[in-house]
């Protein structure tokens, strides 16, 4: 009843203003099935309005003249004598039978062509006599009689506004809609522009993008929407937010990839539709696209298609205004937001690389992925189904300053509540995690003012919480940082990837043949790097008297193999490859062992995947390698040349090599990337609880913000007074539920309560505890913190809903009596409990 009665009050509006009639119209050539959509939508409007439909063929001229160089062309299946082939013609016909006071059909001769686009659309201005709303109303793009409604009545209550610039809601698919803007189909500085204030004389100067132009007495001519639109701002304000279903029929794709040269957007298309994880990034199904516009399910978006196709058929219906008032409404994402930055795909695509791009596919599709963002540098991002991107400028190091200003209006527009770079980069205030992957350069004394390990150290010391891949690392970090509190690092150790296993001897056979391999091979991978240590290895390798029986492969490094590591190899044909993940498998695989005498890794993923794929390691035991490799590695130390030749000589016993390999391949077990994904996904959202400031013991209560404030101030008193009474408040942390109310406002009741308490009873409490406000909580942080909290402070007057939402009735309950008789006590296993 309340809709109907807002539907026929914005109607009643109509009877008191001013004269101002709308002139619809639309270009077409087979617009079904959309075409059936609007002259319903038109005759319920209660104000003058006129249909101007313009049918044909636009030749490839003038404003679409670049789709000829794409391969576009005006196919005979496409038009039957420069008329629609799927029934749009004998409709319009019928249209103008039905409604001729209000729908008028523009076509040429039989035949014959438009000149192009804008000759269309400039058919009907003849027509149109005087001042008027003029709205370019596309086959496909579906508006209500609302939408319609307000934007009239916008024109006449701003009779100085122009033009009016809209967004909309663009179908790729029955159910999946571009989300993005600022990018492909969402323009601003020309999507989309539908409405103009038009006056006799106006005339067409483009049709794409669309620009009306006035006269001036000078003789000149300007853009009428350049002179003062609505912006797409006002618009959407008031919920004037089109459907576009430019993307949802194979007959829309077909007729793209012919006209306009869309090199098979039909086949991307499909692939599209049979996509099952989302959101994903649109330029991996459409080539013709190049930046970061995302696609997620209408539903996701809590969109209700207008525009519906019945199961199982190729019949469209159009959903009818009851129906649309079961939509939901927009809804905001659930926090937190926390923005990634992927910044080390625009150099790399190494170790780290591979770290994050498993990370992505681990979380894609999971709750966890509904709250990240990713940072696409320059679309170097690698493209994982069910990952939210966005694109922002690459990275210079020349202008960190810069980039930090810009990370900075990014995490804002995007309400972040936390920041984690792939590589180092900073916000200037958004609360950030630090990856550590090495302490490499420090280990080493590398020149630490070189950019990049000073935007390293500066990341560091902007971080409020740390994530290491091995607990080396950890160590190292704490060591050249000493006041990073151990307790604020994570270790999440890395995954390995299914495709590093064994393979057969045919697989490995097949590898050797490719690459010219005739003998048996040691594996050394990253032999360039001076910290790896190969030089042990080969100069191990000359040492064997059988050594011209076996042949090197290198792969992760240079083309060419460095002097001092190509003198130990007279006799012994080295391969210095470049391969992909699954040749690499095969390396592995087919190896007598990898060889990898590394004097410092973060981790050493290749000790991992070379044990997966049943291949024997031989390797030093320092750094983090212990922590990889176990038990199941024959160690040598990184300066024994003898040891070494042993090793290489030991690995070839059939039952080391056989206990090696056995044990490689339960040692690989213990390590993969969905742990590491739950590790590090754990972490973030524990550091997005970072402001609560919680403490060994942990109180919270739930206030109701809308009982009356004398009562309501009663009540918070006496609870903080007991808080700041307690003997161990040194310990603890009350928080306040605060999801019902402003944070500013709640600061103001608390200021007042702490006033009062140190004027009337000399109680500071800034002495503690800690005592701070918990807003909107998402569910993973609710799911974090409940195991945290020790209490719930029970009061008089609760927000009952907020109790519920949060699933804290699990929490053990206390009043505030009981509460001063209770004391903090250690457990034996360090835990803190309240007793």
């Amino acid at each position: 009843m309340t809709d109907i009665y807002s539907r026929n009050l914005l109607f009643a509006t109509f009877n008191h203003t001013p004269d101002l009639r709308i002139e619809f119209f639309t270009i077409v050539l087979n617009g079904e099935p959309f075409i059936r959509y609007h002259i319903d939508i038109f005759k319920q409007l209660p104000f003058q309005w006129h249909w101007h439909i313009v049918e044909g063929v636009a030749d490839l001229k003038h404003d679409t003249a670049w789709s000829l160089q794409l391969g576009g062309r005006i196919a005979d299946e496409i038009h039957r004598n420069g008329r629609s082939t799927d029934g749009t013609t004998e409709y319009l016909d019928e249209l103008a039978q039905l409604y001729p006071e209000n729908v008028t059909i523009y076509r040429k001769p039989a035949g014959v062509f438009w000149d192009g686009k804008r000759e269309m659309v400039s058919a009907p201005l003849a027509n149109i006599q005087e001042e008027c709303l003029l709205w370019q109303v596309d086959v496909d793009e579906l508006w209500t009689v609302e939408q319609i409604c307000k934007a009239l009545l916008m024109f006449v209550n701003n009779p100085e506004k122009t033009a009016a610039f809209y967004w909309c809601w663009y179908f790729v698919g029955e159910k999946l809609v571009i989300t993005t803007r600022n990018c492909y189909a969402q323009n601003p500085a020309q999507d989309w522009l539908r409405t103009w204030r038009f006056k006799p004389g106006m005339r067409w100067a483009s049709h794409e993008p669309p620009r009306l132009a006035e006269p001036l007495p000078d003789g000149q001519f300007q853009d009428v929407a350049a002179v003062n639109p609505f912006r797409h701002e006002e618009t959407e304000k008031q919920g004037l937010v089109f459907q576009h279903f430019a993307y949802v029929t194979p007959e829309q794709l077909k007729f793209k990839e012919q006209y306009y040269g869309y090199a098979n957007a039909l086949s991307w298309w499909t692939s599209l539709q049979e996509q099952t994880k989302f959101p994903v990034l649109l330029r991996e199904y459409f080539p013709w696209v190049g930046d970061a516009t995302m696609v997620d399910t209408a539903e996701s978006c809590a969109v209700l298609p207008i525009a519906q196709k019945e199961p199982n058929s190729n019949v469209w219906r159009f959903v009818q205004r009851e129906e649309s008032q079961s939509q939901p409404a927009a809804t905001k994402t659930e926090p937190p937001t926390i923005l990634i930055d992927g910044i080390f795909f625009q150099f790399y695509q190494t170790g780290i690389a591979r770290v994050w791009r498993s990370l992505l596919e681990e979380w894609a599709g999971k709750s966890f992925a509904q709250h990240i963002v990713v940072l696409d540098r320059a679309g170097t991002a690698p493209a994982v189904p069910g990952i939210k991107y966005l694109l922002v400028p690459p990275y210079d190091y020349n202008n960190t300053s810069a980039d930090r200003e810009m990370l900075q209006q990014v995490c804002d527009d995007q309400g972040a509540d936390l920041f984690i770079s792939t590589y180092y980069t900073t916000p200037l205030s958004t609360p950030s995690v630090f990856m550590a992957y090495d302490m490499i350069p420090e280990i080493v004394g590398a020149d630490l003012r070189e950019p990049m390990w000073r935007e390293k150290h500066y990341g560091i010391g902007h971080a409020s919480a740390y994530i290491s891949i091995s607990e080396n690392t950890a160590g190292d970090l704490i060591k050249f940082f000493p006041e990073i509190s151990p307790e604020s690092v994570t270790v999440a150790h890395c995954g390995v990837q299914k495709i590093f296993s064994p393979a057969s001897p045919d697989e490995i056979s097949r590898f050797k043949t490719k690459y010219g391999i005739s003998k048996p091979y040691f594996l050394g991978v990253g032999v360039g790097s001076s910290y790896k240590n190969s030089i042990l290895f080969f100069q191990g390798l000359a040492q064997l008297a059988t050594k011209q029986g076996f042949e090197i492969v290198c792969t992760g490094s240079g083309g060419l193999l460095p002097p001092e590591l190509r003198a130990n190899t007279s006799g012994i044909a080295v391969h210095m490859l470049q391969l992909s993940d699954e040749e690499l498998r095969l390396a592995y695989a087919g190896a007598v062992a990898l060889v990898y005498p590394s004097k410092y890794e973060g981790f050493g993923l290749p000790v991992l995947e070379a044990m997966s794929c049943g291949c024997p390691v031989i390797t030093c035991a320092n750094a983090s390698i212990p922590e990889v490799a176990g038990e199941a590695a024959l160690y040598v130390s990184d300066q024994d040349v003898n040891g070494m030749a042993n090793a290489l000589c030991d690995v070839q016993k059939p039952e080391v090599r056989n206990t090696l390999i056995a044990a490689g391949l339960e040692q690989a077990k213990k390590f993969s990337w969905s742990s590491m994904a739950q590790k590090v996904s754990a972490a973030l959202i524990e550091a997005t609880l970072l402001p609560l400031k919680l403490s060994e013991i942990n109180f919270i209560i739930f206030p109701d913000w809308s009982q009356p404030e004398e009562s309501l101030g009663v009540e918070l008193e006496g609870v903080i007074r007991a808080a700041v009474t307690h003997p161990d408040k040194s310990r603890m942390t009350l928080l306040v539920d605060a999801s019902n109310i402003s944070e500013e406002d709640a600061n103001l009741v608390l200021s007042s309560i702490a006033m009062n308490l140190l004027m009337q009873e000399d109680l500071d409490v800034t002495d503690g505890p800690e005592i701070s406000l918990v807003g909107q909580l998402g569910q993973m942080q609710w799911e974090a913190l409940l195991p945290r909290l020790h209490s719930r402070i029970v009061l008089e007057t609760e927000n009952k809903q907020a109790i519920a939402e949060a699933k804290a009735e699990t929490i053990p309950s206390c009043d505030l009596n009981s509460l001063s008789d209770k004391r903090a006590v250690q457990s034996e296993t360090g835990a803190w409990e309240l007793r």
